[in-house]
């Protein structure tokens, strides 16, 4: 029995393992700053939203802050577009924290940031953190979905979405695509070089 019980957790660690490489080689390629504690887990949700709404109908991004006259207000963290209506479609928030209730606590304190603010009658601008393209307001005024994302047990505490790796997985990732990035195997948005 302790065999089959060994051999079943061998594969769940390969199955894992597998699952990294293959995210690995997609995030390579993304000029990304992993300095932030969060950005992996951001990263490999957007892999994840790929898969789930694939292109050319929707289109994945990460990370558009949104604004009034005065200040910035927040940040949305996954916002997949539906490309044939030119609308954002659905928008996720990503919390992989130690406190997973706090994190889901966070979450949702956002969201209801953000709908108060996009239905009022402020005039809000949406940028991209990283590419700082701007989109128009009318692109987010009929969002038929505002989700939780986080690491791996976290659908047990109420989150809508779990990520395949724990959050002591994603953080040795992290620290994978930072040293990546310093041996210039990974891009980086510092050197603006593009891995192959």
């Amino acid at each position: 029995m302790k065999f089959f019980v060994l051999l079943s957790a061998l594969f769940v660690s390969l199955s894992a393992f597998s699952g990294w490489n293959e995210d690995f080689a997609e995030l390579k390629k993304i000029p990304r700053d992993y300095n932030d504690a969060g950005s992996i887990c951001e990263e490999v949700a957007r892999l994840d939203m790929q898969r789930a709404y694939p292109g050319p109908q929707y289109k994945v991004e990460v990370g558009i802050a949104y604004a009034d006259e005065e200040r910035t207000i927040g940040e949305l963290d996954i916002i997949i577009f539906d490309t044939n209506m030119n609308k954002v479609y659905k928008v996720a928030e990503v919390k992989c924290w130690k406190d997973v209730r706090g994190g889901l606590k966070k979450a949702r304190e956002q969201r209801a940031r953000f709908v108060s603010n996009v239905h009022s009658n402020k005039v809000l601008q949406f940028r991209s953190t990283s590419t700082g393209q701007y989109y128009e307001q009318n692109q987010f005024q009929n969002i038929t979905e505002f989700f939780s994302i986080a690491q791996k047990g976290s659908e047990a505490v109420g989150f809508d979405v779990e990520l395949n790796y724990s959050l002591s997985e994603l953080k040795q990732y992290r620290k994978d695509m930072i040293r990546c990035q310093n041996r210039g195997e990974c891009a980086s948005p510092y050197n603006k070089k593009r891995a192959h």
